[in-house]
């Protein structure tokens, strides 16, 4: 009996020492699998969260280029409605959709116009013809440059897209080559991501989408 009962205690001892083990064993492994974890469902949400982004832009940038006004509050809400559940407002939420059109400025649009060559700022640049904001303005600015907000109607229209360099197209250029009386429209859309915002390393942030007609 006294043997038997040693050797209880022996074996007890073993399986409490061995959970003790197994305790620590998935306390470190959980340090490494726990970050894998959550990296791997955030991007897995921002993945569905890009092909959402991207499908809004499309069809904000066909209808643009179909002349829709989105300065109107009833075609605002059509960009709203696409974006349903993307937590985006006409003015404010989680996300923006910038549109843009976009031409470029040669020797024969500036004397066309009037405007002598001497004075045509713009002469040899691509210029923003037309901007409209629908969202957050906030979140961010268009890859192409913001004009001043006296340089547009409120139609979003350029007064003077010859002399007024804030109306300059940066980096259009090496994207799509445009020539005189040719334009381009072009939507951004830039939403917060869905996913859990992981600051290091930086996985879960915004998605950004562009589409040009």
């Amino acid at each position: 009996m006294e043997l038997s009962t040693k050797r209880q205690m022996v074996a007890g001892g073993r399986r409490r020492w061995s959970r003790g083990n197994a305790i620590l064993e998935f306390a470190v492994v959980a340090l490494f699998i726990m970050p894998l974890l959550l990296g791997t469902f955030t991007l897995g949400m921002n993945l569905n969260q890009s092909v959402r982004v991207t499908q809004v832009v499309r069809d904000a940038g066909h209808m643009y280029a179909r002349w829709v006004d989105f300065t109107l509050p009833s075609n605002q809400d059509l960009l709203v409605r696409l974006a349903i559940g993307l937590r985006m407002t006409r003015t404010g939420g989680d996300g923006v959709i910038l549109l843009s059109k976009i031409t470029y400025i040669d020797d024969y649009d500036c004397t066309a116009s009037g405007v002598p060559l001497g004075e045509c700022t713009n002469r040899g640049t691509y210029v923003i013809t037309n901007r409209v904001v629908v969202g957050n303005p906030s979140l961010r600015a268009s890859a192409f440059g913001t004009p001043n907000s006296n340089s547009l109607d409120e139609r979003g229209n350029a007064y003077d897209i010859h002399r007024d360099a804030s109306l300059r197209a940066d980096n259009f250029g090496s994207l799509l080559t445009l020539s005189s009386g040719q334009f381009a429209f072009v939507a951004e859309g830039h939403f917060k991501g869905a996913g859990i915002s992981l600051t290091s390393p930086q996985v879960g942030n915004d998605v950004y989408a562009r589409a040009i007609y």
